[in-house]
């Protein structure tokens, strides 16, 4: 029978918070800060504010995808990257400017808040648009 050798993971070095660098002192690794613990009330202030920044872009692309339908002849000439284009610049300053109606504070979204509405109303739009054309 086979001699049983050390434990797997457990060699010298490992394990451990201190990292040695040739003849330097040895590092601690930083730990991460932690983030403040909200209050109950916060966290629902948080949730019901998500759910308003879903449901509202959601809604405004169902209503540019039946726009898209009954007015099929006025953008009929004009390709489709633009009616998309024209959708998401319209849809942006819709949202830009009537998100202070739901008390949210749009000046406070950063690039990828931004991406994810657009994002919302691009798909609904055009998922609407291709049932509608159906």
């Amino acid at each position: 029978m086979a001699k049983k050798g050390k434990k797997a993971g457990n060699k010298e070095g490992k394990g451990s918070l201190a990292v040695t660098q040739g003849d330097h002192e040895p590092r601690v690794a930083k730990t991460p800060p932690k983030a403040k613990t909200k209050s109950a009330a916060e966290r629902r202030q948080d949730r019901i504010d998500g759910i308003k920044k879903t449901v509202y872009p959601a809604s405004l692309g169902v209503l540019a995808g039946f726009a898209c339908y009954h007015g099929a002849a006025a953008i009929s000439p004009l390709p489709w990257h633009s009616v998309m284009l024209l959708v998401i610049f319209v849809t942006f300053l819709i949202q830009k400017y009537t998100y202070s109606f739901f008390k949210i504070d749009a000046a406070a979204f950063q690039t990828k808040d931004w991406f994810y509405v657009e994002f919302m109303v691009v798909d609904l739009w055009l998922v609407t648009w291709t049932l509608l054309l159906n």
